[in-house]
């Protein structure tokens, strides 16, 4: 591939959510887009070198990770070493600030639009959020919308793990069955950073509430309910959805139609019907949206119940999907 064909990118945060994004990408690595800097209020660059190293979770052991003239370099076997320029402190003092087409917010410190336009200047045309943004100029999800991007569009929102987990597969729903209520449990585990302050389980307001009815016009949403709660532990977490369906089918039609779609149809990488529950954590790193349980499904009149994981860290996964599908159209 030649490197006018490539899509420079550059990231902001390279905390869970950045960790997990950097990994899927380098598993990617014939694809158009380059992450070419980073940029970390936290950690330096050294702090960098020894996350990427010794993380528990996101393992970068493929890949020799050193410090070289305020880069990070990364080396695997067979490959170019990769040196994306570093710098460790606000993102609006980075060196590599307007020079990269995409700027990649993954930190969780610029949360809207407002801030991050700050970023749009020089060659950098896009800011993708790694969250729900009010007051982003669009919400594209991958397998739902990233085909409507408009190209005016400068600030974008990925969603969020729990908006990626619940929006394609009630679309698939409502499509087939018809979905006249829908209601979601979410179970969400905290960083390991966070345990020691995240003592008790503590109910939240989810941002899937607002925004779903927003991207689904279908969806009333005085008929859809989410119960949310953090819990001090770290890991996979827990997502059951209940969905009232106009037209239901029998349990078992319904779940094999499901498993067709997550094979080989429309929800085909997004989810995952697993025939047997072997505990949450066997779905770390799991790449899907949330791994759907069929010994748990059940079909109650017309409400189908249907309990799942997922590794909420990994929907950096979804959010790279649908950079790589809207850098193919647009620079």
């Amino acid at each position: 591939m030649t490197e006018a064909a490539q899509v420079s990118a550059g990231l902001n945060g390279i905390g869970r959510f950045g960790l997990h994004l950097l990994r899927a990408w380098l598993d990617r690595p014939d694809s158009r887009l380059r992450i070419v800097a980073i940029n970390d209020a936290h950690y330096s660059l050294e702090a960098a070198v020894a996350l990427l190293r010794g993380d528990a979770k996101v393992s970068f052991a493929d890949c020799a990770v050193d410090a070289e003239a305020g880069q990070l370099v990364l080396r695997r076997a067979g490959r170019a070493p990769l040196r994306l320029d570093y710098h460790h402190g606000p993102a609006r003092r980075a060196p590599w600030l307007g020079r990269p087409r995409w700027w990649l917010e993954c930190s969780g410190a610029h949360p809207t639009a407002r801030e991050c336009r700050a970023f749009l200047t020089g060659a950098t045309r896009r800011v993708l959020i790694a969250a729900t943004c009010w007051d982003a100029e669009q919400t594209l999800i991958y397998g739902y919308n990233e085909d409507s991007l408009d190209p005016a569009a400068t600030v974008l929102s990925y969603g969020s793990c729990t908006v990626n987990a619940f929006v394609p597969l009630a679309a698939w729903l409502h499509g087939r069955y018809g979905v006249d209520e829908a209601a979601v449990n979410v179970i969400h585990s905290v960083a390991p950073h966070r345990l020691a302050a995240q003592r008790q389980p503590e109910r939240r307001a989810c941002t899937l509430e607002g925004m779903a009815p927003r991207l689904l016009p279908w969806l009333d949403p005085e008929r859809l309910w989410v119960d949310y709660a953090l819990v001090p532990s770290c890991g996979v977490s827990l997502i059951d959805f209940r969905f009232r369906l106009a037209r239901p089918e029998p349990l078992a039609a319904t779940l094999e139609a499901l498993d067709a779609a997550c094979r080989g149809g429309a929800l085909k990488g997004l989810y995952q019907l697993d025939q047997v529950d072997e505990g949450a954590q066997a779905c770390a790193m799991r790449p899907e949206s949330a791994i759907l349980l069929r010994p748990s499904a059940r079909l109650g009149g017309a409400t189908l119940a249907l309990p799942a994981y997922f590794d909420n860290e990994n929907s950096a996964t979804r959010y790279l999907d649908l950079l790589l599908a809207l850098s193919a159209r647009v620079d």
